[in-house]
């Protein structure tokens, strides 16, 4: 996963749900680029009504949101990336 050109996700689950892709999303984002980007979480419980999510905004103010009850991790990273490689590519481009 391109990380390099995320600034922030915001991350809201169920920590008892049996769908993993969150968690794994979050265990996915390397230590050296935790702290270059905010990372903010939320656990959601059986009595919350915020519907789960993960919310990630890019260098140009471009912001995904995805639901990780309907999405794979793999689904997830290919949507991620896509951007990711077009910000690289536009990086390269202007160097």
């Amino acid at each position: 996963m391109m990380t390099k050109y995320f600034t922030s996700a915001i991350v809201r689950f169920d920590p008892l749900s049996p769908r993993k892709t969150a968690r794994i999303f979050l265990a996915r984002i390397p230590p050296t680029t935790r702290h270059l980007m905010k990372i903010q979480t939320e656990f959601l419980g059986k009595s919350s009504t915020n519907m789960p999510l993960i919310s990630v905004t890019f260098k140009d103010g471009k912001t995904i949101d995805l639901d990780p009850n309907k999405e794979s991790i793999g689904d997830v990273i290919d949507q991620l990336d896509r951007h990711s490689r077009a910000l690289h590519l536009q990086e390269q481009m202007n160097s």
